[in-house]
C-alpha cells in the first residue's frame, strides 16, 4: 500500500483524460480494522457536497482498491453533471428501491471497471509485463513472458557449461548442428562443412559404419555426455540458474 497514492493519482488523470473532469475529487485512503473483518464492510464511498472519495484499504489487495476509486469516479462525474441531486441518503436497498439511483449505479460500474481494465491493460503494456520483443528486426515479433524466460534460462546453462556458440551458429540460428564442425564432449564449435565417413561417404552423422569411436556430432556422443554428467552436479547448476533469474 506505500504505492498506493501514487497508483491513484495516475489512475485520476487517465479517468481525466477520457471524461474530462471539471474538478478532481479529494481522496482519503482509510485504515479501519473492524471494517475490515467484516465479510460485507464498507469498500468505499463518495460524499457529494465534499467532492471526496473515502476508500477503506485495511486487508485488501491494492487493485481491489484502485477498482474501487474508478467506481467511486464515476459517481464523482455524476455529481459534476447534476445527476446526484436530491438523491437522499444511500441507505442500504437503494439501489433497488430508486430507479435512477439504480441506472447510476450500473453506469458506475459499468464505467468504473471499463476504465481502470483499460488503465492497468495501458501500465501493463508500458512495463514490458505483457509481450517481450525478441531480438529478430523482421516486423514486430513477441514471445511470451514463458518463452522469454525459457530463452534467458537456456542461455545461462550454455555459459555456465562452457557452450559459446558464435553469433550465427545453429544455437541462434536454428539451423542444423551437423552443419558445424564440433565436439559434444568438450563444447566446442565451429562453422564448418558436414564431414562424411571415408568408407561410405555419407554425412558423419548418418554414417551406418561401425568404427571406435563415434564422430563428435553424432547422436551416440551425444548420449554419451548425457550419461557422463553427474546428476547432483546437474541439480545444483539448475539451482543456481534459477537463483540468479529470481535475483534479476
Amino acid at each position: 500500500m506505500n504505492n498506493i497514492r501514487t497508483y491513484a493519482n495516475d489512475l485520476i488523470e487517465f479517468f481525466h483524460q477520457r471524461y474530462k473532469l471539471q474538478n478532481k475529487p479529494s481522496i482519503v485512503f482509510a485504515q479501519d480494522q473492524q471494517n475490515s473483518l467484516k465479510p460485507l464492510g464498507k469498500t468505499a464511498h463518495y460524499d457529494p457536497a465534499e467532492q471526496s472519495i473515502t476508500v477503506y484499504i485495511t486487508g485488501r489487495h491494492i487493485k481491489d482498491c484502485l477498482r474501487s476509486l474508478a467506481h467511486e469516479l464515476v459517481h464523482h462525474l455524476q455529481n459534476e453533471r447534476g445527476d446526484l441531486v436530491g438523491m437522499g441518503p444511500t441507505t442500504p436497498g437503494y439501489a433497488q428501491e430508486n430507479g435512477h439511483m439504480r441506472e447510476m449505479e450500473k453506469e458506475a460500474f459499468k464505467e468504473g471497471n471499463m476504465c481502470f481494465r483499460d488503465w492497468e491493460d495501458s501500465r501493463k503494456k508500458q512495463l514490458g509485463e505483457t509481450n517481450y520483443k525478441t531480438e529478430d528486426t523482421k516486423g514486430e515479433q513477441k514471445m511470451s513472458y514463458k518463452n522469454w524466460r525459457n530463452k534467458e534460462f537456456s542461455g545461462m546453462l550454455m555459459d555456465k557449461w562452457g557452450y559459446k556458440p558464435k553469433e550465427k551458429s545453429f544455437l541462434n540460428e536454428g539451423s542444423s548442428p551437423y552443419h558445424l564442425k564440433g565436439d559434444y564432449k568438450t563444447g566446442q564449435l565451429e562453422e564448418a562443412p558436414s564431414e562424411k565417413c571415408p568408407d561410405c561417404d555419407m554425412p558423419a552423422d548418418e554414417c551406418k559404419c561401425s568404427h571406435d569411436e563415434a564422430h563428435p556430432a553424432a547422436p551416440e556422443a551425444r548420449e554419451a555426455v548425457v550419461e557422463d554428467l553427474d546428476e547432483a552436479a546437474l541439480r545444483d547448476a539448475v539451482r543456481d540458474m534459477i537463483s540468479e533469474m529470481l535475483k534479476s
